[in-house]
C-alpha cells in the first residue's frame, strides 16, 4: 500500500513585514498623535517607510487629529504649561519646572545680547538687549515660530525694522525660505526671501501699496505661506503672498471693523486650509473663512459658539450681568482650524484659569488645563512641527534611511544661514546700503562666541528642540 503524501507546511504566520506601505499607512494615520506616531517611525523601518511614502499621507493625519500642541507659554516670563490629554506623557516633572529659556536669572552676569530684564517677553517674543560698543540695540525673537525682528536706529534715515520669517515647505521637496519684510518707520517697504536650495537672497522691488503701520505692536503671523499684520491700516488686514511676493489689503468683516478701543481678533486657517478670523461678540465667538473662489476676497459666515453655556458647562460660573465680574474670555489663537480659549473665573475665593479648544468643522470641546491663576499677561501655544525626517525629499527616494526620525533639520539652521548673508545681497540692492553697517554691528560675533546675537539663536533654538526630543522619548 503506497504511503499517503505528506501533508503540506502550515503557512508561515504574517508578520508586519507581510503589510503593504498602504495598509501600514492606514494603521499609522490612526494612531494618537504626532508623537506617538515619531516613536512607531522609530521602532521599525517599514512602519517609517510607509510614513514617508504617501504625499498625501501627513494631510490625512493632521485631518484626524488637532494640532500637537505641547504646552503654553505664559508672558512675561515664559512660565510653560504643560497640556493635558497628553497621551504621549504621563507626568514630566522635569518639564513642568523647567525655566526653559532663562528669562529670571540666566543673563545677569551676561555680556553681549541678552534678555531684557525689565520686559523679558512681549507678543510671543523675547526681547533682547546689546548695550556694548557704546549704542544700544534691540531685536526680538521668537523659538515658538521662529520669527525674529531687528530694530535699527539710524541717524538721520530714521527706525528702520527688518522682520525674518521662517518657512517650512509642507510637501519636504521644496527648498526651505526664510522672508524678511523692511518697514521704514511707519511705512512698509519692499520684501526679499532667501531659499535653502540657492543659498541667496532675492530682493523684490519696493511695493506701491501706502502701507501705513499704525502700531508697531500689533501681532503678525504666517498662515498657509501668507504673511500677515494685523492693526496696521486700521480696518484691514495687509497680507503678503509668499508664492508672488505681492502686498495687498483684505478688509475685515463688517462686524469686526474697529470703532473705539483695540481689536481682539485672531487669525489663523481652517481645516481646508482656508483663511479664517475668530473673535468674541456679544458673549459669543463668531467665525468667517476667506472665500478663495470668488474674484474680490470677501468674509463667509462660518460658525458661531454661544459662551454663556459653554462657561457654565466647564467653571459652573455665570457670565450674566450680575456675576459677569467674575469671569472674563480670552481668545488664545486659531490653529489649523481650532479655537484656544482661556476663561479666567472666581471660583471659591479663588481665582483660576481654563484653556480649552474647540474644532470649528466638527463643535467638539477639549479642555486642556484647568488650574489656579498664574498672573500671566498673555498665552503662546507651541505646536509641535511635523518632522522634516518623515517627509521624504527626493534625494532620500533613492537613499537608504538611517537616520532617526527625532533627528530633524532645525529651522534656525536656514534663519542663520540668511542671516549671515544678508548683508552682502544688500550691497548688491539699490538703497539699501545704508543699513549694512548697522546690521553688521547686530550680527557681529562677541570674542567669547557666546553673546552674539546668532549664537542666542542657535541656544533658544536648542533648548526648543530638547524639550521636544524629551517629550518624544518619553514612554506612555
Amino acid at each position: 500500500m503506497a504511503t499517503p503524501p505528506s501533508p503540506p507546511p502550515p503557512p508561515a504566520p504574517a508578520t508586519i513585514f507581510d503589510l503593504g506601505d498602504d495598509l501600514l499607512s492606514q494603521i499609522l494615520v490612526r494612531l494618537p498623535a504626532l508623537p506617538t506616531l515619531v516613536r512607531a517611525a522609530c521602532a521599525c523601518r517599514a512602519f517609517r517607510r510607509a510614513a514617508r511614502s504617501f504625499p498625501s499621507f501627513r494631510r490625512s493625519f493632521r485631518e484626524r487629529h488637532a494640532p500637537p500642541v505641547l504646552a503654553l507659554f505664559l508672558e512675561p516670563n515664559m512660565e510653560v504649561v504643560p497640556l493635558h490629554p497628553c497621551p504621549w506623557r504621563r507626568h514630566d516633572p522635569d518639564l513642568v519646572a523647567a525655566d526653559f529659556f532663562d528669562v529670571r536669572h540666566g543673563d545677569a552676569l551676561s555680556s553681549g545680547w541678552k534678555i531684557n530684564s525689565e520686559t523679558p517677553c512681549s507678543g510671543g517674543y523675547l526681547i533682547h538687549d546689546n548695550c556694548s560698543e557704546g549704542a544700544q540695540r534691540g531685536a526680538a525673537y521668537s523659538p515658538l515660530t521662529q520669527v525674529l525682528d531687528l530694530f535699527l536706529d539710524l541717524p538721520p534715515v530714521g527706525k528702520i525694522y527688518l522682520e525674518f520669517y521662517t518657512l517650512l515647505p509642507e510637501d519636504g521637496r521644496r527648498p526651505s525660505r526664510v522672508v524678511c519684510v523692511r518697514v521704514d518707520g511707519q511705512r512698509a517697504e519692499r520684501a526679499a526671501v532667501f531659499s535653502s536650495d540657492t543659498m541667496e537672497w532675492q530682493i523684490f522691488p519696493e511695493t506701491t501699496l501706502q502701507l501705513t503701520v499704525s502700531d508697531r505692536l500689533r501681532a503678525s503671523g504666517v498662515v498657509h505661506g501668507l504673511v500677515y499684520w494685523r492693526g496696521w491700516m486700521y480696518d484691514q488686514i495687509v497680507v503678503l503672498d509668499t508664492a508672488t511676493f505681492q502686498f495687498s489689503l483684505i478688509d475685515l468683516p463688517t462686524p469686526l471693523k474697529p470703532e473705539l478701543g483695540e481689536s481682539t481678533y485672531k487669525l489663523g486657517e481652517t481645516k481646508d486650509e482656508n483663511l479664517c478670523i475668530v473673535d468674541i461678540k456679544d458673549k459669543t465667538i463668531v467665525s468667517w473663512f476667506l472665500d478663495n473662489c470668488s474674484v474680490v476676497n470677501s468674509w463667509i459666515t462660518y460658525k458661531n459658539f454661544p459662551l454663556r453655556p459653554i462657561v457654565r458647562e466647564l467653571t459652573g460660573c455665570s457670565m450674566e450681568e450680575e456675576d459677569y465680574c467674575n469671569v472674563n474670555v480670552d481668545l488664545v489663537a486659531v490653529i489649523d482650524g481650532f479655537v484656544y480659549l482661556c476663561i479666567f473665573y472666581l471660583k471659591d475665593t479663588e481665582y483660576r484659569e481654563l484653556y480649552l479648544s474647540i474644532c470649528l468643522e466638527t463643535s467638539d470641546m477639549c479642555e486642556l488645563y484647568n488650574g489656579a491663576y498664574r498672573h500671566n499677561e498673555a498665552a503662546h501655544p507651541y505646536v509641535m512641527a511635523w518632522p522634516p525626517s518623515l517627509v521624504q525629499s527626493k534625494q532620500e527616494e533613492s537613499e537608504t534611511e538611517d537616520d532617526d526620525p527625532k533627528d530633524t533639520e532645525e529651522t534656525s539652521s536656514v534663519l542663520i544661514a540668511a542671516l549671515q548673508s544678508f548683508s552682502q545681497a544688500l550691497m548688491n540692492a539699490d538703497k539699501e546700503k545704508e543699513i549694512v553697517a548697522e546690521l553688521d554691528a547686530f550680527l557681529r560675533p562677541t570674542e567669547d562666541g557666546k553673546g552674539s546675537l546668532i549664537s542666542r539663536i542657535s541656544t533658544l533654538d536648542a533648548q526648543m528642540t530638547a524639550a521636544r526630543n524629551r517629550i518624544l522619548r518619553i514612554n506612555e
